[in-house]
């Protein structure tokens, strides 16, 4: 029987033997698993130094690689033979090969895979730096409400510094190019994978953009995983909400969100936030939960930017323009603009977000379509709650909020579709969601729920009109906009597994229950295919077909105005004064890369 140390020996010679040998692919794999198994169960070799090395991956698969060369060795070992030198000599030799080998080994390394990648030996530090890029053509439609009365309520457009609202209007045909994602990605580890940072910027600009983009950053946040069941997610990053929210643009079936997903985001300004989030892993746990809490502003913004403009003297109506529609309380001066003087207020408010997510049937992911074709079902549900208090939609002033503003949060609003909700002073948004996703061999199923409620309540009812000037006021806006629902269906199925997809949606969207005629509803028809089975590479072909009812209330827009006699900087014809739905027809094309 031999020895420990040659015996070992000699497994590890043949081992290496067999990973060295010019043998196919799958005779090399089992080489190296029986390498793996006798370093595991024996230890590193101790007794020949000559057949140390390293394990080299080269296109894919793994080749054992002395770290001397095998010419040089070949040469010792025939002057050992020989006498020429003795083994300790031979010994002494190899052993300083491989020291010098170590010493002048890069501390890194740098390869593509989805990405460019960056990584030092001891795996301390991990960097992949990814781009996307999206373009677009589209072809629309529109009837000749668009023309007339534009949409003044739901995607008002707002100018100047005092964000005076203006109806968005167009002709009725339309083509435009345009770049509609543009991103760079710098994602990896700090210290141990458990530690992992993110960052995106983001360089497209809007299609209804008047000016044009920069760069921008959409996330930068740092995750911790060191605790399966207790991650911690720090920084802007998306709000862990709904499903459509988290889902990224990369990997959908349509050229775009529908219009309904994007209103009901958590904030009701935008999809992203700075804060902080708990949760567990997804990877490890079939029932996953969620717990946000952020700033509420969106993202880059916090609270400190809100405002109310007012008048110096404290206690008394500010902002108007000039004059004063009402009698002004005994002490308090003409009320007249004054820029110098705000008020920050609901500094202190935070939105607070939770998530409850159970992966009945195996892991869905957020993705869309069902690109994997997954060979077993795939089902999961979930729902979603969002506190978003105090948010200042415009100045409490009493009369309609016409006077200065937060812009940011107030085009935020309209940009999403909240139009509706502006001049209604400080609100609370209280928005809930249910979803569910299921996934087998190509067929793809997803719903979602959404409902808002808005609660204004702050310094009386603004007043919408007078009999005469001065007052008394005959009309006021709602106490409490009504509330906003909503809820989508879309379903996909690949006619070429991981190629071809076919996919179909419908969303309904009623941005105030307490309005009639004031319905959104859209389908949308997609074709899309992947030209290398991954989202990475595809091409889009997406129709769609809107139709926005124009009824209901809008603050400062609608009727009633206020009657001949008064005067407002609003003017006296309401800009929803012709009724009809406005319908648009869509056709766009996009391409996508993802390097």
């Amino acid at each position: 029987m031999k020895s420990g140390g040659m015996w070992k020996a000699s497994m590890f010679i043949g081992v290496s033997s067999i990973i060295r040998v010019a043998a196919p692919r799958w005779a090399k794999s089992i080489g190296f698993a029986l390498y793996l198994a006798c370093t595991a169960w024996f230890g590193p070799p101790v007794a020949l130094a000559a057949d140390a090395g390293t394990l080299v991956e080269k296109d894919g698969r793994y080749v054992f690689v002395e770290s001397m060369d095998p010419a040089t060795k070949l040469l010792l070992e025939r002057a050992v033979k020989q006498g020429t030198i003795t083994q300790e000599e031979y010994d002494v030799v190899v052993r300083a090969s491989q020291e010098r080998t170590y010493l002048l080994q890069s501390s890194f390394k740098a390869w593509y895979d989805r990405g460019f990648n960056f990584s030092m030996n001891d795996n301390a530090f991990f960097l992949k730096i990814r781009g996307r890029i999206a373009t677009r053509y589209t072809q629309r439609s529109r009837n000749d409400a668009w023309r007339t009365t534009g949409d003044s309520k739901d995607f008002p457009e707002l100018l100047g510094v005092f964000g005076d609202y203006r109806a968005n209007r167009s002709t009725n045909d339309a083509s435009t190019f345009n770049l509609r994602t543009a991103r760079l990605y710098f994602m990896g580890h700090l210290f141990n994978p458990d530690f992992k940072f993110y960052i995106q910027l983001s360089g497209e600009t809007a299609e209804n953009a008047q000016a044009p983009g920069a760069v921008s950053m959409l996330d930068a946040y740092v995750l911790s995983t060191h605790l399966s069941w207790l991650n911690a997610q720090v920084g802007q990053h998306k709000v862990y909400f709904n499903r459509s929210q988290v889902n990224s643009t990369a990997a959908m079936q349509f050229a775009s969100r529908a219009l309904a997903m994007d209103a009901f985001t958590a904030s009701g300004l935008n999809r992203r936030d700075i804060g902080i989030t708990i949760m567990n892993d997804e990877e490890v746990y079939p029932v996953n939960y969620y717990f946000g809490v952020f700033n509420g502003e969106g993202p880059l913004v916090n609270r400190f930017a809100q405002f109310s403009s007012e008048e110096a003297t404290v206690g008394c109506p500010g902002g108007q323009t000039s004059g004063n529609p009402f009698p002004s309380p005994a002490g308090c001066p003409a009320n007249n603009r004054n820029l110098n003087a705000n008020l920050r207020t609901s500094i202190n408010q935070l939105m607070y977000t939770a998530r409850l997510q159970w992966n009945i049937l195996g892991q869905a992911g957020y993705g869309e379509g069902d690109i994997a074709y997954s060979e077993t079902s795939q089902m999961v549900v979930g729902g979603g709650y969002a506190y978003n208090p105090g948010l200042n939609t415009s100045t409490n002033n009493g009369f309609i909020g016409i006077d200065l503003a937060n812009l940011n949060l107030r085009r935020s609003l309209a940009g999403l579709g909240n139009g509706r909700m502006l001049g209604q002073g400080v609100v609370d948004f209280s928005t809930s969601t249910l979803d569910y996703a299921f996934k087998y061999r190509g067929f793809s199923l997803q719903a979602e729920y959404w409902f808002r409620n808005v609660t204004r309540h702050d310094k009386g009812l603004p007043c919408l009109q007078t009999a005469v000037l001065g007052g008394p006021c005959t009309a006021f806006a709602p106490g409490q906009f009504g509330n906003s629902t909503g809820w989508s269906v879309q379903s996909g199925y690949y006619l070429i597994p991981r190629k071809l997809e076919v996919a179909a949606r419908y969303a309904y969207w009623d941005p105030d229950t307490r309005s009639a005629s004031d319905l959104i509803k859209e389908v949308d028809v997609s074709l899309n295919w992947f030209l290398g089975g991954t989202y990475d590479h595809q091409i889009m072909l997406t129709y769609s077909n809107i139709a926005m009812g124009q009824g209901g209330f809008a603050i400062g827009r609608s009727a009633p105005l206020p009657t001949v006699g008064a005067s407002f900087p609003s003017g006296t014809v309401p800009l929803d004064a012709h009724a009809g739905t406005l319908i648009e027809n869509m056709v766009r094309v996009q391409y996508q890369i993802f390097f």
